[in-house]
């Protein structure tokens, strides 16, 4: 059963992509692949935690197709709405083609957590979006981390952030200080405390990373 409460929290796909930026230099630790499918991951938990849509094994289906109210998941929504695309791996791969992270990227950027930089290059002027200062962009991990360490209970949000972490690989970055102990305490949430459609959707995109890496590795 999906929790009733849906706070600004829930927005976790901003988190991961604040999380996956160093707290140094603002650098991405992740390959624009990997990113893209987490972040594609993370929008479809927001729509089920806001029970816009449901996951039933490896099938999206839309339940209330009324705006959520921003930028990045009314546009995610909108798509499912309108096109006949169902499966959850299809619609994982196919938003993290750089659409999930550009619509990520600008709902931060108009949030004021993320800058705006253009590079020249060789193939023209290539936009980024960074982290505004070090605070913004550790914030999410450090919360998951203390949590952690304190053997604290997560929000579903969380969760379902710190499994996305764990899927992405990105907790080799953001929760390298972790002690073991507090590690297993975030596993053992993930894996007992998630609704079976959000554990499935963590488990969709674990899966759609590996696939991405073997094929990088072929």
């Amino acid at each position: 059963m999906l929790p009733e409460r849906t706070s600004p929290q829930s927005l976790l796909a901003d988190d991961l992509y604040l999380a996956a930026h160093d707290t140094v230099h603002g650098k991405c630790v992740l390959t624009p692949a990997t990113l893209g499918l987490g972040l594609s991951g993370g929008l479809l938990a927001e729509l089920i935690l806001r029970r816009r849509v449901g996951l039933r094994g490896d099938r999206l289906s839309l339940l209330d197709p009324r705006p959520t109210g921003d930028i990045a998941s009314a546009a995610v929504l909108g798509q499912i709405e309108h096109e006949n695309r169902r499966g959850v791996r299809d619609w994982i791969a196919y938003l993290a083609t750089g659409i999930a992270t550009d619509l990520v990227a600008r709902r931060l950027a108009k949030e004021g957590k993320v800058e705006r930089h253009a590079r020249r290059g060789l193939f023209g002027t290539r936009l980024t979006f960074i982290p505004v200062d070090t605070v913004t962009s550790g914030r999410p991990a450090t919360r998951i981390r203390i949590s952690a360490d304190r053997r604290e209970l997560l929000a579903v949000p969380d969760i379902v952030l710190t499994g996305l972490v764990f899927a992405t690989g990105l907790d080799q970055h953001a929760l390298i200080a972790l002690h073991p102990t507090g590690r297993n305490h975030l596993l053992d949430q993930i894996h007992r405390r998630l609704p079976l459609p959000l554990h499935h959707l963590v488990g969709h995109a674990e899966a759609a990373v590996g696939d991405a890496v073997m094929a990088r590795r072929a």
